[in-house]
């Protein structure tokens, strides 16, 4: 399965040890990590404009993306970039995977599958909706 990660997962996966995705493919099939391009665009404005610890995070965040996962233009490079997470996995069927509150409730909202990470776990979102 495809799953799409924001800024925000990205910069989770390299500031802190994770586990359990073997837990989630089992729940859901293999996972395939695809970073948008646009995402990859909003992590270089993060680096400019953040303090050092965090454009640190940033810079990592691209070189594990370019380095580990596809990275695929899925949409005009100038459009939002939750709003373009949203409705690429709407329209195409894969996952999304991110931390932010917001974009998760939405994603929920769509009937999006999300992975987020609880406790440094990585979860299915969508088993806890209340």
């Amino acid at each position: 399965m495809d799953v799409l990660c924001d800024s925000s997962f990205l910069i989770n996966l390299v500031s802190r040890p994770t586990t359990c995705q073997d837990k989630v493919e089992y729940e859901v099939g293999p996972l395939r990590f695809v970073v948008p391009s646009n995402v990859i665009i909003e992590l270089a404005a993060m680096k400019i404009r953040v303090g050092p610890k965090r454009s640190k995070m940033a810079e990592t965040a691209i070189t594990i993306a370019n380095s580990n996962f596809e990275v695929r233009s899925i949409g005009d490079l100038d459009c939002n970039v939750d709003d373009l997470l949203i409705e690429y996995a709407t329209r195409n069927k894969c996952a999304v995977a991110t931390v932010d509150r917001v974009l998760l409730s939405r994603l929920i909202a769509n009937d999006v599958l999300v992975i987020t990470f609880t406790n440094d776990k990585m979860i299915v979102a969508n088993h806890y909706r209340p």
